[in-house]
């Protein structure tokens, strides 16, 4: 069976479903780390401390939410295929509860010493995410279709428009966290910042650590 051009194996549904559930415990570990969560956790984590809905659920929101603006910027251009970015929705979701919940087990003394150490933790295993489930090419997180269809009816170029896309939703949990004088900085704080400009520079480094040991070269940006 062919989907996006490629055999659909059980090796590319094992990498997806398995980068995913990597992704989510980097986002666990980031909250955690009461350092801010990573740019795209941003506003999933701010409706979870307005709403007391757990981070699952809200991401599962948030990012469904994304189809849906995907579909009022692309209109006749919105493919079906799209939708399948609903899975992710689930699927992510799930594993963020899942994780939240391993991860609560690990003991954590709040010191500067253990923020940094899950801040660490989190931009590693993010970045390592996305390096696994990216080449399955299935489909994308919705926060990278949502940057992709603004650069489709723009023609801005992808970085350009993801750099402008990580700041406005920054800027909204603010905003969200401002209005209902809830803990800003659990949602927005300095390791959001280090997280926006690490993920993409780690992700760049397991690439080359990876080429470099097994002369393959992993093409994340299918």
């Amino acid at each position: 069976m062919k989907f996006n051009g490629e055999e659909l194996t059980f090796k590319r549904i094992f990498t997806f479903v398995f980068g995913l559930f990597v992704m989510s415990f980097g986002v666990a570990f980031s909250i955690t780390s009461t350092l801010g969560t990573t740019p795209i956790s941003s506003i999933a984590y701010a409706l979870a401390l307005i709403t007391n809905l757990s981070v699952g659920m809200t991401t599962f929101i948030f990012n469904a939410g994304l189809i849906l603006v995907q579909f009022l910027i692309l209109q006749s251009r919105f493919e079906k295929k799209r939708l399948l970015q609903l899975i992710n929705c689930i699927v992510f979701g799930y594993f963020t509860d899942v994780a939240l919940y391993f991860v609560s087990f690990i003991p954590f003394d709040a010191s500067v010493m253990m923020c940094i150490v899950y801040l660490a933790l989190s931009i590693f295993l993010i970045a390592l995410g996305i390096f696994i489930y990216m080449p399955s090419n299935i489909a994308p997180l919705p926060g990278e279709g949502c940057v992709e269809a603004i650069a489709i009816v723009t023609n801005w170029r992808f970085s350009s428009v993801k750099i402008g896309f990580d700041a406005t939703v920054v800027t909204l949990a603010l905003i969200m966290c401002g209005l209902w004088y809830t803990d800003i900085f659990g949602a927005v704080y300095i390791g959001t910042v280090i997280s926006a400009f690490m993920i993409g520079f780690t992700l760049r480094q397991i690439n080359n650590l990876y080429a470099h040991i097994t002369g393959a070269h992993i093409d994340v940006v299918k």
